[in-house]
């Protein structure tokens, strides 16, 4: 559960637009406000089942044309467990070819405190690649964006690569499609599913409706909605 639980705290932010590889424009800002709410499939038949939830901020900004500065920060937990997650990350661009491929290097510093270890300085290097088609269906995207926490208190190293599909069939509707994959210390690799619809509400304003289900490591079932603000 635990290992779930701080999942959501890694998870919470896949799928952003045009996140990942890509850099922000210059002088330009990206804000997303989530929630995410799961509980494990085989405690839905018990009167007594428990919901984790994590509630975020993901802001990133282009600082110049190449490099992009953002923050990841987030609260979540159930009655049992809580955690308490951010880092601030800085993303560049390393190679891109004329074919639409693209690959950006990140690094990321910050805090995750949690019971039993207390307060944690965490390092993140993270690697992104990403893909722009278009098709019969609209313009797309394809990208894996991995990367290592390390917690430096205790030595732990936590994995985590996630693999988005995106589409735009029309002006106003976005469909992603994202595999979850993540290693974390103590426990079973976890894959999770997590298809999302979103809606465009104006010209800076993108609601995101989405679902989470475990495959592999984890039996949680559970949604997400987000706010995404552009300016």
């Amino acid at each position: 559960m635990r290992a779930a639980i701080i999942a959501l705290a890694s998870f919470c932010i896949g799928a952003q637009a045009e996140a990942g590889a890509w850099p922000r424009e210059k002088g330009t800002t990206f804000l997303s406000f989530s929630h995410v709410a799961t509980t494990g499939t085989t405690t839905l038949l018990t009167p007594d089942f428990q919901i984790n939830n994590y509630t975020s901020v993901f802001a990133e900004h282009g600082l110049t044309d190449k490099l992009t500065i953002g923050l990841n920060a987030g609260v979540g937990g159930d009655d049992d467990y809580s955690v308490e997650a951010g880092y601030v990350f800085a993303r560049y661009p390393v190679w891109s070819d004329d074919s639409g491929h693209r690959v950006a290097a990140e690094i990321g510093f910050g805090l995750i405190e949690d019971e039993p270890d207390g307060r944690q300085n965490r390092v993140i290097p993270g690697l992104s690649w990403g893909y722009g088609f278009e098709s019969r269906w609209g313009g797309g995207w394809a990208g894996i964006e991995a990367s290592a926490d390390y917690r430096i208190q205790t030595g732990d190293t936590a994995w985590k690569a996630d693999v988005t599909l995106g589409l735009k069939p029309t002006y106003n509707w976005m469909l992603i499609l994202q595999f979850q994959n993540g290693l974390y210390p103590d426990a079973e690799p976890l894959v999770r599913l997590a298809p999302s619809i979103v809606r465009k509400l104006g010209a800076r304003t993108h609601v995101q409706f989405g679902a989470i289900a475990g495959l592999v490591g984890d039996d949680s079932v559970g949604g997400k909605v987000a706010v995404w603000l552009s300016f």
